[in-house]
């Protein structure tokens, strides 16, 4: 491509797309004032829905226009049976479904597919299950395409009576596993960890605990510049959701765990993760001992101020607190 000569525009070139541009622009303002205009009159006809269809084809991200959508379906589905309004609602799925492949983090658009599930008759929980899969198979770290997946398992659960945590553990594993880096695996984890405990008694929470630090380490030491898998840790670290853990059972975790930190440190010794995470740790296991500071987490910040002088004054409030 690099023999190839570009071709410079020409003026009649460029003064023709912007008439072009400046067309499409008065177009799309004297249709977003037709709808707002129907929308003041309260016109709630399939004619103003198809204008609606047209604007949001445009500009999904028009929250308002969303709105006069769902107040025009809302007024039609009044006046119809219900086998009418789900025939309705699966039409809306597939426009809904066309919009998110274009734009997949619309948060509209997953909204206005939420409220479509809400009101239809018969909801097909199993397909939309089947529908964010594939989302999540595009973009495995589509946070709305996760918020979207965590609402329609609980619309299963509620429906059938039967918990899905251990097959949607599994699929968080299976998606950690093809890529550490994806933060909504991680979080979505920590939502389900405790129903899984709670669900399967026999699992030994400490176990479980540990074959979690060790999956976690493998993603700090794969990437320690990761934000989510330090995260991530840190929950494990201090949360009681998996494990109740006494003083002693606390001090020896945290004793343990800033010493597989302090090994990776001194492999990636900019690392501003790592830094940051044996200043809290030390912080906190002084606070369960008793000791004073160790001076070690004074030198962590000041070199914090260094590397990430963007939080240079976050690191210089946390001195002053120590």
């Amino acid at each position: 491509m690099h023999s190839v000569k570009r071709e410079r525009t020409s003026a009649k070139a460029r003064e023709e797309r912007r008439r072009r541009e400046a067309g499409k622009i008065v177009e799309y303002k004297a249709l977003v004032d037709k709808v707002l205009t129907s929308r003041k009159n309260q016109n709630y006809t399939p004619d103003a829905l198809s204008l609606t269809t047209t604007l949001l084809k445009q500009n999904p991200e028009y929250y308002t226009i969303w709105n006069y959508r769902r107040e025009i379906l809302t007024s039609i589905f009044q006046e119809q049976p219900a086998e009418t309004i789900q025939s309705n609602i699966d039409n809306e799925l597939q426009f809904l479904f066309a919009r998110l492949m274009e734009f997949p983090k619309c948060y509209w658009i997953w909204n206005h597919r939420q409220w479509c599930l809400e009101t239809s008759p018969s909801p097909s929980w199993k397909f939309e299950l089947g529908l964010v899969t594939k989302m999540l198979e595009r973009d495995a770290r589509n946070f709305h395409g996760w918020h979207y997946r965590r609402y329609v398992v609980k619309g299963m659960e509620q429906a059938t009576g039967k918990s899905l945590v251990r097959p949607e553990f599994d699929y968080t594993t299976t998606k950690i596993n093809a890529n550490f880096s994806n933060f909504s695996a991680w979080h979505n984890r920590t939502k389900l960890i405790p129903r899984l405990l709670n669900d399967e008694p026999e699992i030994d929470a400490r176990k479980f605990l540990e074959s979690e630090i060790n999956l976690i380490t493998q993603a700090i030491y794969t990437d320690p510049d990761d934000q989510s898998v330090w995260l991530y840790h840190r929950w494990l670290i201090t949360s009681d959701d998996i494990v109740k853990l006494s003083s002693e059972e606390r001090k020896d975790l945290l004793t343990k765990e800033i010493k597989s930190i302090q090994e990776l440190l001194d492999v990636e010794p900019d690392s501003k993760w790592c830094l940051q995470s044996l200043a809290f740790y030390r912080c906190l296991l002084t606070r369960l001992t008793g000791e004073a500071v160790e001076p070690s987490v004074l030198g962590y910040l000041d070199k914090l101020q260094d590397i990430d002088p963007m939080h240079k004054k976050r690191y210089e409030d946390w001195k002053l607190q120590l």
